[in-house]
């Protein structure tokens, strides 16, 4: 075995190193979600500095009680009720393909007989899995990369187990779904054999130790056992300093509460499996459930912060009735909006130009929803009028760019648009269609700001969109006129919507124009155009937020911000500082995650 991962890992070293994207105690910091986390990488981040309110749930093979085990519903179910890590075995079929599924056969949880390793994928594929009690469901056996892209950007990890016997296919399906760093993989091998064979890779994956007591014999021939779990330990923390180290006692007693110790003081977090006795001195699911706190209480006072376990929600349910979990932090969208409205505060609003554009359809309802899930505030969409008078969400006149067909929206019915598939920004026809503004609107209910591009000639149709839709509190409207003439085109809507004036600074009426809107109606913000940053006017931008106007700056293109662009800052984030510095509030930004991460590093955005 040691032969066969040398050998795979000398072909792939260059191209794993440069793929992988390092997780050893990185420092980015998240906002809260459902279980207090609303990415992944927040949750790695808790695991990098565990604190004493909350304990993490690992689900055995997904929620297998309510769906088959290790299969795309099992592990939806736990993303729904909070977990944070789902465990899942990988197998690989006659012709190579990775499959999810534990047994080396598929006798007990597939409608199939035999060894996997004897069937080709297509033959997998026409099984059906088994549920808990046998019978047959409507589930099929996922592929590797059918569950990576399920979970893909949830706000969970996945832990691979049996994921070494089959490492460079492994990494290919991660690579190609972009979700390695989704992925915690883990081993029993000493520190410094581990580095001998995997060198550079350990610290390119997250990976975790498991030690155990030296008489624990599983996996291993009596020769190979651990014989030295403090030490073991000791030698991973200062080599490595994972993210974890996943513990086994099979007694009270036992010299591996004295490595739980070394993990405390070094601030690493503890995982413990309440699956069956043996790997937790007896305190295990099925005695949990008639006194959870004689048993999940005691595996958390001997040191876990970490909970494998086979029956998820009811751990769940007992740590929250304990007050040890996260309580929800979700920024609401009433949250979103007195922001909005609020000029003063520290707080930096993120503005997503098209949605997350570089990972979906332009205006798609992909783009936002992703927008959504990144804890976005707003995100700018296009607004253009068919044919047939309906709204729909497109940047151009035509559809030329955006769509394998051509032609001025215009001249296009909604129901011929809606025979159209968007392209991604490659030119590839993607799945996702044309979207109507009242699709759009209805998603970003509750969840997002709107701002709505090109409305303003078209707003008493955008109108009656958004009262129909219950989002009119939710939208901001913004155009490029005096406040005399926008009270005289735009009057009647004024004060049942958030108006932005659009102020290009090398304007010679520029202040002019700021100051009548101060005077006389203060709008929720300025966008300003800024060519180049030596324009005295962006000394004045901390004493309009000072009398009620927010300040929003686009960073798309240099000629908007004095050369302090998006594309910059994706080579240096530092780049941002200018805004901050400048005093800026609202950003647009082409490049919403980079953003985000970067304020919140910086304790400017929620």
């Amino acid at each position: 075995m040691k032969r066969f991962i040398l050998f795979f890992l000398i072909i792939l070293s260059g191209l794993v190193i440069l793929a992988f994207h390092p997780h050893q105690k990185s420092k980015q910091i998240e906002v809260g979600g459902r279980h207090g986390f609303n990415t992944y990488q927040e949750i790695i981040d808790w695991i990098e500095n565990p604190t004493e309110d909350h304990i993490m749930v690992v689900a055995h093979r997904g929620d297998w009680r309510n769906a088959p085990e290790n299969s795309i519903q099992a592990v939806v179910n736990c993303i729904e009720m909070g977990v944070e890590i789902v465990e899942i075995d990988i197998r690989m079929s006659k012709d190579r393909q990775l499959v999810v599924i534990h047994d080396l056969t598929l006798d007990r949880t597939t409608t199939g007989k035999g060894a996997i390793a004897d069937h080709t994928l297509a033959e997998i594929k026409q099984l059906y899995l088994k549920n808990g009690a046998g019978g047959t469901t409507a589930h099929r056996v996922p592929t590797l990369k059918e569950m990576m892209l399920a979970v893909k950007d949830q706000p969970v990890l996945l832990n691979l187990d049996k994921a070494w016997s089959h490492l460079p296919e492994t990494f290919e399906v991660l690579r190609e779904t972009n979700t390695v760093g989704q992925c915690i993989f883990k081993g029993n091998e000493p520190y410094e054999v581990m580095r001998d064979l995997h060198g550079d890779l350990l610290d390119s994956i997250i990976y975790m130790p498991m030690v155990w007591p030296p008489d624990y014999n599983i996996y291993k021939r009596k020769e190979d056992l651990i014989k030295d779990p403090i030490k073991y330990t000791q030698d991973y923390i200062n080599g490595l300093d994972p993210l974890a180290f996943e513990v086994i006692y099979s007694e009270e007693e036992s010299i591996i509460f004295e490595a739980i110790n070394l993990m405390e003081k070094s601030k690493v977090a503890v995982w413990v499996n309440a699956l069956w006795a043996k790997l937790c001195a007896g305190h295990h699911d099925d005695v949990a459930i008639s006194d959870p706190n004689v048993h999940y209480g005691w595996i958390i006072e001997h040191g876990a912060n970490i909970i494998q376990t086979d029956r998820p929600e009811f751990l769940i349910n007992y740590l929250e009735a304990k007050k040890l979990r996260k309580e929800n932090a979700s920024t609401t969208i009433q949250d979103l909006i007195d922001n909005l409205k609020n000029s003063h505060n520290d707080e930096i609003m993120v503005v997503a130009h098209r949605g997350d554009w570089r990972n979906a359809p332009e205006n798609s309802l992909q783009a936002i929803q992703n927008c959504i899930d990144l804890g976005v505030d707003m995100v700018e969409i296009d607004i253009r009028e068919t044919k047939d008078g309906q709204l729909v969400l497109m940047h151009d006149e035509t559809i030329d760019r955006t769509t394998k067909a051509s032609g001025y929206v215009k001249d296009w019915t909604l129901g011929d648009l809606r025979q159209l598939r968007l392209v991604d920004g490659l030119g590839v026809e993607t799945t996702h269609r044309i979207p109507t503004l009242e699709e759009a609107l209805l998603l970003a209910k509750d969840n997002i700001l709107i701002n709505l591009d090109k409305s303003y000639s078209i707003f008493d149709k955008c109108y009656e969109v958004m009262q129909r839709t219950g989002t009119l509190n939710q939208v901001v409207i913004k155009g490029a006129k005096p406040r005399v003439e926008v009270e005289r085109e735009f009057g009647q809507y004024l004060d049942q919507v958030h108006f932005m004036p659009i102020i290009r600074l090398p304007h010679p009426n520029a202040q002019t124009i700021v100051d009548d809107y101060l005077a006389h109606r203060p709008p929720v913000a300025f966008e300003f155009t800024v060519k180049s940053d030596t324009i005295s006017m962006i000394q004045y931008f901390d004493d309009i937020r000072a009398k009620g106007a927010g300040v929003w700056v686009n960073a798309l293109w240099p000629h908007h911000n004095g050369g302090h662009d998006d594309e910059k800052a994706a080579i240096d984030p530092k780049t941002y500082d200018w805004f901050i510095e400048n005093h800026i509030d609202m950003i647009q930004t082409d490049r919403p995650e980079l953003l985000l991460n970067y304020l919140r590093s910086k304790d400017r955005h929620r």
